[in-house]
């Protein structure tokens, strides 16, 4: 029972709002109707006269309502101002982190090739002997301690369930290209066993690859698990069983150097992101064992094509994360792609394959919280993730649109159904007040992620409800039968989501500049790597197209932010199982790459 009530807590919530309105409105909406079909013998509501207070003559929901739609906006545009902070620290730390690889090593080895060139660190002694390579190794943040560790084995899971084999061809040669891929790079194709071609997918994969990894390994989720779904949280899940037990030796002895990142199957990862986790490791080498890093992702591959709804809500999703990636922040939820030391994923208990982790980013990030008590540390990397925009089967013109409309619509709903975890952290939450000693939620760390899990969970279908209801209330019923207080409510919610519309604005200003140096770097990447099918979409700010998103993102957020999590919320009464669709990826020819 427990379980069903917290994980219906969203649709509660949504309903505890309706009631909220019906208590606070009924009297003046019946005021209202009466006025409509007996316009000669109205009714008003007493108000109050001048001298008397803000709050006199409202009823407690009518309080509750103006405090809540306040906050709630004020909230919205606080969300701006933190976006617009992350996207500026974004393009500063993005640019650090690409210059960081431009030093090479005075002494070069025969053996070196042009890229291991750039990739190799400085030794502590040609670093003493040049003070001007010294100064540069100082501001970059990075220690003499750094240099003498060992390098990190990235254990790499890319989970797929009938994922096109293109496009995993294609990840599988962007990791390729990294210049520390063949020395410390080990992939793991996460695969589900009742897909048809799973086997055969694998071993070409497998045979076509061997040499460009340290490993290249497939494991197979089973089918008819008791508790466990089909999905990429449990394809994970089973992956990390493997690399456990592959890693077991080192785990015993306390000495495991291993890194788990888990990325989604048409995910692009640069070489910097990987060589940033290596840096903050050995930064901070006694913090190592419970950090868990994070970096934004960005949508640069086929955004030109997509449509502007589709491109906005995915704009809008990427925004989502990076707006907890600033600096200063208490905890970071990551958004498709995030890495953890494999020692801390084998304390924790590895990942969930149950229903309630399909949110399976947000799920492994909420499980470690809870399992170090509230002392893990999210780290970001700010070399952001290359991602493509949901793409239609086939077919042109209209129907293509309306196809890849619905397809990102089936997507937003297996995002939205991530609110699962909300459920999950209210029984975790309950579980200390239970048992433990150490009053976890009393923490700030503690109120900063529950205030994340209402963003991402309740304030969606909530903030729109409000502004559909003030704006119809406010056009519905006359001015005159307002009280001052609640006419007052609506008139600063009206400003306050008009400086929230001006902000989104300026964020996607800042936007661009950071899309454009992290496509640039990513296209020279390729290009160096002859790899020149893997997409590119520049934002030319001033095409119709990217105009129309600066207007559209509001509907976008609706139609697949607010919508969805409606959908949902409610289907969570009856049920917390949905059938995982993957989400069909385009395809890119060396000659369109989508550059305008």
């Amino acid at each position: 029972m427990l379980a069903w009530l917290t994980r219906c807590l969203p649709g509660f919530s949504i309903i505890g709002l309706a009631i909220l309105l019906l208590c606070a409105f009924s009297d003046i909406c019946k005021s209202a109707l009466w006025k409509s079909f007996f316009p000669s013998n109205p009714v008003h509501p007493s108000k109050p006269s001048p001298q008397d207070g803000f709050w006199s003559g409202l009823n407690l929901a009518q309080a509750i309502f103006i405090i809540y739609a306040v906050l709630i906006h004020c909230h919205m545009l606080g969300f701006t101002l933190r976006l617009g902070w992350s996207i500026f620290s974004a393009t500063t730390s993005a640019k650090q982190a690409f210059n960081r690889r431009i030093w090479r090593s005075p002494v070069q080895s025969p053996q070196m090739t042009g890229e291991e060139l750039i990739e190799q660190p400085l030794s502590p002694i040609s670093l003493a002997s040049d003070s001007s390579i010294s100064k540069k190794f100082d501001d970059a943040n990075i220690t003499v301690n750094e240099l003498q560790e060992e390098e990190l084995i990235h254990a790499i899971i890319i989970p797929n369930y009938c994922e096109d084999l293109h496009t995993l061809e294609t990840t599988l040669k962007v990791l390729a290209s990294h210049p520390r891929a063949q020395r410390h790079y080990e992939i793991y194709l996460a695969m589900e066993q009742k897909e048809a071609s799973a086997t055969d997918k694998a071993s070409h994969l497998v045979s076509m690859f061997e040499k460009s990894f340290l490993h290249i390994r497939s494991t197979f989720h089973p089918t008819g698990i008791p508790g466990e779904i089909a999905g990429k949280s449990s394809n994970v899940a089973c992956a990390a069983r493997s690399i456990i037990e592959i890693h077991r030796p080192e785990l015993k002895m306390d000495c495991c150097n291993v890194v788990v990142t888990v990325m989604d199957a048409d995910t692009h990862l640069s070489r910097d992101y990987f060589s940033e986790i290596r840096r903050l490791h050995y930064s901070h080498i006694t913090e190592a064992d419970r950090s868990l890093y994070c970096c934004p992702i960005i949508f640069d591959r086929n955004s030109h094509e997509s449509p502007a709804l589709v491109r906005c809500a995915d704009l809008l999703w990427g925004f989502a994360g990076l707006s907890t990636m600033y600096p200063g922040t208490w905890i970071s939820i990551p958004t498709s792609v995030y890495s953890l030391p494999l020692s801390m994923a084998e304390k924790v208990g590895g990942w969930d394959a149950d229903p309630t982790a399909i949110g399976e980013d947000m799920h492994m990030l909420l499980k470690c919280y809870f399992e170090t008590a509230g002392n893990v540390i999210s780290r970001v990397i700010h070399v952001p993730a290359s991602q493509c925009n949901v793409s239609a089967d086939g077919g042109r013109g209209w129907r293509r649109t309306i196809d890849t409309l619905f397809a990102r619509y089936r997507q937003a709903l297996r995002h939205m159904w991530g609110a699962l975890d909300s459920g999950f952290a209210a029984r975790r939450t309950m579980s200390y007040l239970r048992f433990n000693q150490r009053c976890l939620f009393l923490r700030p760390r503690h109120f900063a992620l529950l205030e994340l899990l209402w963003e991402a969970h309740f304030m969606p279908c909530h903030l729109t409800i409000i502004m559909l209801f003030s704006v119809i209330y406010s056009n519905w019923v006359p001015a005159s039968q307002l009280h001052p207080s609640l006419a007052w409510a609506f008139s600063f919610t009206d400003l306050l989501r008009a400086l929230s519309f001006i902000g989104m604005n300026i964020c996607l200003s800042l936007y661009e500049r950071w899309h454009t140096l992290c496509l640039n770097t990513r296209m020279q990447d390729m290009r160096e790597a002859n790899l020149p099918d893997t997409g590119c979409s520049q934002r030319i700010w001033y095409r119709p197209k990217y105009l129309l998103d600066r207007v559209c993102f509001p509907v976008a957020g609706t139609v697949f932010g607010a919508v969805p999590t409606l959908h949902a919320v409610f289907a969570h009464f009856w049920t917390d199982r949905l059938v995982y669709r993957v989400s069909k990826k385009p395809t890119f020819n060396a000659d369109a790459v989508g550059l305008e």
